[in-house]
């Protein structure tokens, strides 16, 4: 039962800002699992010194920041959760009016982190894939610079968050947010297409090359940079939109814009350690006819006539013999002529003994 003094509109605010922390708690969840998921994967790879150690033990430390940063996340979001509804109840406005004022520093790091790691990582997914082409230092460039961009959006919203005299306001502080957002957004969409773009392009040379099934490695590794984007590109607009439309249900997923980029960054290492990520040599890769693929770099030492982008590619097929277990093999360099005699006819083999006499 409502208050008298607070409306609808009141009431209604108050219960997007409590829903918000409850999906932002079944999110972390999700963090949890995906975490483990990961440690199952790569820690074996690491006790036994395999192959690509290094990257495994940096995958294993991102991971592990990762899930610090999360439950840094649900821990201090449930602690303003209870601050917002239990001590300070009675503020003036209600809760609603006191969650927009109050600002809690780690969870703005925890955001910023996050958001941070997941752009970093999908700018390295696409220097790796475009590593081959003479686009590699562009695309290396315009990822710095966004990455820059979204790092000094991030900073300054974050200034002004901190500074209570500025942010009197709390939609002060969330307005600088949207910027931000927006930023992280475009890096989003923009680097996961130019992937994508990239994994299409050899989908399509390999299909012209060997049939259109042979292509389906590289619409897999599609899918994995579509599935990560479009949740980080999903939680963002489940906040931008509302925001614009002025709609208090945006106070329900600003809370969970964190752990979003987590999950997607968590699922990309996921499937990098499952081996089923694009690489820096994206080899041993098994198609329909139990063929092996292999690419690799082309060597320096080229033709003058080699296409500059040209695409090297070996297959392997593994052959299979079979023989019949009765027929004994030979043991000695007269074997196959006794052998051979045995087989023969009776009468061919008395002739033959004949005339070696």
């Amino acid at each position: 039962m409502a208050y008298s003094s607070e409306s609808s509109s009141q009431i209604y605010a108050e219960a997007t800002w409590l829903q918000g922390a409850i999906v932002g708690a079944m999110f972390y969840g999700v963090v949890v699992v995906m975490s483990f998921m990961c440690w199952r994967l790569l820690w074996p790879r690491i006790r036994s010194h395999s192959t690509g150690y290094r990257k495994n033990i940096f995958f294993f430390c991102y991971v592990t920041f990762l899930f610090v940063l999360g439950t840094m996340d649900a821990a201090f979001s449930a602690e303003e959760t209870q601050k917002t509804f239990i001590y300070n109840r009675l503020y003036p406005g209600g809760p609603s009016a006191f969650a927009r004022i109050s600002f809690s520093p780690p969870l703005g790091i925890s955001l910023l982190l996050s958001n941070w790691c997941a752009d970093l990582l999908m700018i390295w997914r696409c220097v790796v894939v475009y590593r081959d082409t003479r686009l590699h230092y562009i695309i290396l460039g315009l990822g710095s610079l966004m990455f820059l961009t979204s790092v000094v959006t991030g900073v300054l919203w974050f200034v002004i968050m901190s500074n209570p005299h500025k942010a009197t306001n709390g939609w002060v502080s969330i307005r600088f947010l949207f910027p931000y957002i927006c930023v992280a957004l475009t890096i989003n969409i923009f680097i996961s297409l130019l992937t994508v773009l990239r994994l299409l392009y050899h989908r399509r040379k390999m299909s012209k090359i060997f049939g259109p099934g042979h292509g389906a490695v590289y619409a897999s590794f599609a899918t994995i940079i579509i599935e990560s984007a479009a949740i980080c590109s999903i939680s963002s607009l489940l906040y931008l939109i509302p925001f614009v439309a002025h709609n208090p249900l945006a106070n329900a997923f600003v809370q969970i814009l964190g752990q979003p980029q987590r999950i997607a960054s968590l699922l990309i290492i996921y499937r990098v350690a499952e081996g089923k990520a694009w690489g820096k040599r994206c080899n041993s890769t098994t198609l329909d006819n139990g063929s092996s693929l292999q690419m690799r770099q082309m060597s320096e030492t080229l033709p003058t006539s080699a296409a500059p982008n040209q695409l090297h590619i070996e297959t392997h097929f593994d052959g299979e013999s079979s023989r019949d277990g009765s027929i004994r093999q030979p043991n000695s360099r007269y074997s196959r002529e006794s052998t051979s005699e045995a087989d023969a006819p009776a009468g061919c083999a008395y002739e033959s003994r004949k005339q070696n006499a």
